[in-house]
This record gives structure tokens, sequence and C-alpha cells, in this order.
């Protein structure tokens, strides 16, 4: 197939992540554009793995090895197969990705990732109308006086909104935009920005703060003053515009609230210090999907949860996998020469975030966790050569 053939998987692409924040109900309609792309990509044999994704393909397989291996020691095995199948569904949809990632260039990455942009902005903006109470049937995008908008928890409708908010602020750096497309990515950044608040989810903070953070001091020479102006304009703006609002009474009074110790809390670290120990326990796992029928609770972390459910093997093989794709979106960003350099930053800025997010809240089976780590490997270059030492499915 040609280059011009594959115009498709871009739009289509782009048309699945412009809906991904539509998740209120499953299959969502992501998953099912999803589950369609990944066939197309083995009925016409677009995958091409590259010596370069052997490593992670095995450390995936290895990952899921695990989880089978677990099955045989669950005391609910219908809760479990239920669980196991969907952490399968999405790390098929992470191979698949990777794989027809070959036919991307970055300017489809690009595109692609506006149809992210889109969904999140969408989102944000039902979020914090809801909030507002400016729409009809409001409080069926809150829970708790938080905004979820179309998610089913305010604290994964959060995090969602991180990685489209920093590829706004990297659209302000391209110097072939005008300064009135400038000026809307910036307003679609502050909109995303203020979504994450009415998140009021204290892990999608620390991951938006961690995530920008590491965007804005990590750059190459030659965008030192877009950098700058970048800072400046966020010091000047964007700074007192966000701390405007979260003083207003509509915000004020729940964000010292969960600013504070929850008296959940206590719950949430005892189930992880006894999913940890359950771990070294069971050296092979207690079963996908078996922690809330071990604890009564559920452990709110990532780590906590792989560790007692798949075993320490299951746990390293996540841990290499988040390793191998930071590794990886930063190597892209120093080995591309051009200003699209600045969306595998956002990518590694996004993963780092991601990772610390999950130490509180169980990401394991986050679709955008699962996407985030399949653009890291996205090729920064589409030359021949590269395919032909490839492996075409």
């Amino acid at each position: 197939m040609t280059e011009s053939k594959h115009r498709w998987l871009t739009y289509y692409l782009f048309v699945t992540l412009a809906i991904s924040s539509i998740v209120s109900f499953e299959p969502s309609p992501y998953d099912l554009f999803m589950i369609v792309v990944v066939l197309l990509g083995f009925l016409f044999s677009l995958y091409i793995f590259t010596r370069e994704t052997v490593f992670p393909l095995l450390v995936v397989c290895i990952f899921l090895l695990t989880n089978l291996l677990s099955l045989f020691f669950v005391k609910e095995l219908g809760v479990s197969l239920k669980f196991t199948g969907i952490t399968f569904y999405l790390a098929i949809t992470w191979i698949g990705l990777m794989g027809l990632g070959h036919h991307l260039k970055q300017t489809d990455l690009q595109f692609i990732m506006k149809g992210y942009l889109f969904s999140a902005l969408f989102a944000a903006s039902i979020g914090i109308l809801s909030y507002l109470h400016l729409l009809p049937g409001s409080e069926k995008y809150l829970m708790f006086g938080r905004a979820k908008a179309f998610f089913k928890d305010p604290n994964v409708f959060g995090p969602f909104l991180v990685m489209p908010a920093l590829f706004a602020l990297s659209m302000i750096e391209i110097r072939k935009n005008t300064a009135v497309v400038k000026s809307f990515y910036f307003i679609v950044f502050l909109i995303l920005t203020v979504g994450v608040v009415l998140s009021f989810s204290r892990a999608a903070w620390g991951n938006f703060i961690i995530s920008l953070i590491i965007y804005l001091f990590i750059y190459k020479k030659e965008v030192i003053r877009k950098r700058f102006k970048t800072v400046l304009l966020l010091l000047l703006i964007g700074v007192p515009s966000i701390l405007y609002f979260i003083q207003t009474p509509a915000v004020e009074d729940l964000l010292i609230s969960r600013l504070s110790y929850q008296n959940y809390d206590n719950d949430r670290f005892d189930t992880q210090k006894a999913a940890l120990l359950n771990g070294l326990k069971n050296p092979f796992g207690i079963g996908g999907g078996q922690s809330e029928i071990a604890f009564q609770y559920s452990p709110h972390s990532l780590y906590a949860r792989v560790f007692t459910e798949n075993g320490i093997v299951g746990l390293l093989s996540l841990f290499v996998l988040f390793s191998c794709s930071l590794h990886k979106s930063h190597q892209h960003f120093w080995r591309i020469k051009d200003q699209s350099s600045a969306l595998y930053l956002v990518i590694f800025a996004s993963l780092v975030g991601l990772a610390f997010n999950s130490f509180f809240i169980d990401t394991l089976h986050w679709r955008y966790l699962w996407l985030v780590l399949a653009l890291a490997w996205i090729p920064s270059s589409n030359k021949k050569q590269g395919e032909k030492r490839g492996l075409k499915t």
C-alpha cells in the first residue's frame, strides 16, 4: 500500500480520539472504533514491527502471561476473567497502535492529537458548565459536586485533560501559527486547566503540575526564546487567571476541603499496605480483579494492584514498559530537529505525570494510559529503510 492509501488511517484515528471522552458506558464509541482498526490491521497486514519494538512487545507479553498465570489462584473466576479480558483488550490496542504507527508521519501524529484535544475541550467544557450549573441536567456530569463530564469518575476525568493541555501549550510555540491561532490554543489550555481543577482530584493536580514543570523546563537551545515567552505568558496571564477562579466562592470551599486529609485516606493506605504484604506472600498473584474481594476495598494504586494480583514479575514488567516508553519518547524528542519534536516532549511529560498519578489511582484500565504508552513508540521518522528492517504482519 502506498503512503497515500494510508491517509484513511490518520483520519480514522483522529475521529477515534475525538470521541474518546465519551466513556460513561461500555463498550464506549472509542472501544468500538479501536476494535475495528485493530482488526483491519490484521486483515490487511498493516502492522510493521521493527527491531526496536521487539523488546517492549516481549515485556507486554510477559505481563499478559502473569495475568494468565494468576488465574490459577483466584477466588472468583468470573470476576477475574472479565478483569483480565479488559487488560488483554487494552494491551492489544497498544500493540495495534504501535504497529500501525509506522504508517504515520509526524504531521499525521500532530493531526491525530488535535482529535484528542477536541475531545478534551468538549469534556472540559461540559464539566465546567455543569459545575457552574449552566447546563440542563448538570448533576449527570458531576459526582459529589466534582466535575466528571462523560467519565464515570472525576479521578479519571481530570488526568484525561493533562496531555491535551500540554499539547495546546506546545502549539503556541509553533512558528507558523498566527497570533490568533496561538491565542486560541492558550485559551484552550486555560479551559483544560480549569477542568483539571474542577475534577478536585488531588492525584490529577499533582499529575498536571509535574507534567507542566517537565514540559516547561526541558527544552532545546533553539526554543529558549519561545519557551521563555510561554513561561512569561503563564506567569502574567495563566496563573493569575486560575488563582482568581479558584478563589471564587463557587470553587474555594470544595478546594479547601479537598486539600485537607480525607476520612477515606486511611482506608486507601491501609488497603495498599495490605496489598503489598499480600503480594510478598503470593509471588504469582491472586488474580486480576481480586483485590476488592480480598481486601473489601480497592487498592487505589496501579502498583499495589498489579503487585498483589499479578505478582512481582507482573509489577516488574509494567515498570519496564513505563521505563522503555519514557526512554523512547525522550529519545524521539532529542533526535527530531524540527518543531514537531515538542509533541514527544508532551508525551514524555504526560507519561511521567501518569506514573505519579498511578501511585494514588488504579490506572491499569485507563484507555488513555495505554494510548500514551503507544504514542511514545510512534516512529520519529517515516523512512522506507526503517520499514525494511521491520517485520510486516
